[in-house]
């Protein structure tokens, strides 16, 4: 399912890029040997994440082991970063899903064959010939007797 994912890109929002610029800033102590140092300045200046970036990103905040104070955790955007990771691929997980189940749902739609939806017809000749004439002439003496009320 999420194969499907794999390649995407997504813009940074602006609020992101400005917040991942201030993490740089309080992390001045940094240099590039500094995890989380290059990933923070790469997602600045491209603007754009991939989906298998956010997977890493996500990986890296769930072991994480050190304290929301350690230079490499500030780097990596802290929990504001964390929670829009998370939010982040469960939307586009969430809209891989809608888009799957419609098109399973389109596809079945499809596949339904238009003369199997109706059931066969039955003969009108059950009760044979004399049967239908009888009711034909039931008809014609019943338009009569309306023409002579009205």
């Amino acid at each position: 399912m999420n194969k499907k994912l794999y390649g995407n890109q997504i813009e940074l929002p602006e609020e992101v890029k400005t917040y991942l610029g201030q993490c740089f800033d309080v992390a001045s102590n940094a240099d590039d040997s500094t995890e989380g140092y290059k990933r923070n300045k790469e997602l600045r200046d491209s603007g754009f994440v991939t989906y298998q970036q956010l997977k890493r990103m996500k990986n890296w905040f769930d072991n994480f082991g050190g304290t929301e104070n350690d230079l490499p955790f500030i780097l990596n955007g802290a929990h504001y970063m964390k929670d829009w990771v998370n939010k982040t691929l469960d939307s586009m997980r969430n809209k891989s899903k809608e888009s799957e189940y419609t098109q399973d749902i389109k596809l079945s739609h499809n596949d339904v064959k238009v003369n199997s939806m109706n059931r066969p017809s039955k003969s009108h000749h059950k009760h044979g010939l004399d049967y239908e004439s009888k009711i034909v002439e039931h008809l014609r003496r019943i338009n009569q007797i309306m023409k002579t009320i009205i």
